[in-house]
């Protein structure tokens, strides 16, 4: 009895030490990225034709979803348990997140405007709604830079 609970503690101890899967933690954050960059490019769709049809009421529930969206994948990102060296990419794909989040918050604005709203106004929220794409862009390309370099430590290629 003894024996089997000393070989048991002794298994528990080796599988507890191993720690994350490097492989499993780059694929987790590689399936959050891809439903990111999928909902990122329904939500930015939605946008323009909401904004070109003059059909600013339903923004709100577009951009509500898509929040809803990012912050499940923020959430699952955050509750990764991270394998040596992974540190920094996680943190790059957190801040790509949110990054994407202010793109989406800026896309908001737009349900404020009417058929009657000045085109100032209009210009003003789409100079906001692009410094914000144009910051998740950057966000994302250090994304990619640390996925890379996590790679690298940890021995494996990534596949495009």
């Amino acid at each position: 009895m003894k024996k089997n609970l000393f070989y048991l503690l002794t298994v528990l101890f080796i599988l507890s030490s191993c720690g994350p899967d490097a492989v499993k933690f780059n694929d987790a954050i590689a399936k959050a990225n891809a439903a990111i960059t999928e909902m990122s490019v329904s939500y930015d769709g939605d946008l323009t034709n909401a904004v070109n049809n003059e059909d600013f009421a339903s923004i709100a529930a577009k951009t509500d979803s898509a929040l809803a969206k990012i912050d499940a994948e923020i959430t699952i990102v955050k509750a990764l348990d991270v394998p040596k060296g992974g540190d920094k990419f996680k943190e790059a794909a957190l801040k790509t997140y949110e990054s994407l989040r202010g793109v989406v918050e800026a896309g908001k604005g737009f349900a404020a405007l009417t058929k009657e709203s000045a085109i100032e106004d209009m210009d003003k929220l789409q100079e906001t709604y692009q410094a914000k794409v144009d910051e998740y862009s950057k966000s994302f390309e250090d994304l990619a830079t640390a996925q890379m370099e996590y790679a690298s430590e940890a021995g494996y290629q990534v596949k495009k």
